[in-house]
């Protein structure tokens, strides 16, 4: 009886696990991304958050990268979005992080 017990606590801590996530995202660097790295810092980790919420932390501040971030409250991207050097008046584009950041989930 005892080990059976023991082997329910054991099953049910394991389950109690499934479905979150233990990520803590991926680091990245503009080093490794050259000209194509949009913002305006020199690294940081591309995370994402509630299955859907793209983000990118640095500096001890979490960033939205999509819809469902800035629906969560996290700080606007705009003070860190590297302006694109070719094109005035728009921004590098930033679909690559958004990718990264999602496969996170």
């Amino acid at each position: 009886m005892n080990i059976r017990i023991t082997t329910i606590i054991v099953l049910l801590l394991a389950l109690s696990g499934c479905g979150q996530s233990s990520s803590s995202g991926l680091e990245i660097s503009k080093g490794e991304f050259g000209e194509s790295w949009p913002f305006t810092v020199e690294s940081g980790v591309v995370d994402c958050v509630d299955g859907q919420a793209a983000i990118f932390k640095t500096g001890g501040r979490s960033y939205q990268l999509n819809g469902f971030a800035r629906s969560r409250g996290y700080a606007p991207i705009d003070p860190i979005w590297r302006e694109n050097p070719e094109i005035p008046g728009t921004k590098v584009n930033i679909g690559t992080m958004i990718n990264l950041a999602l496969k996170q989930c």
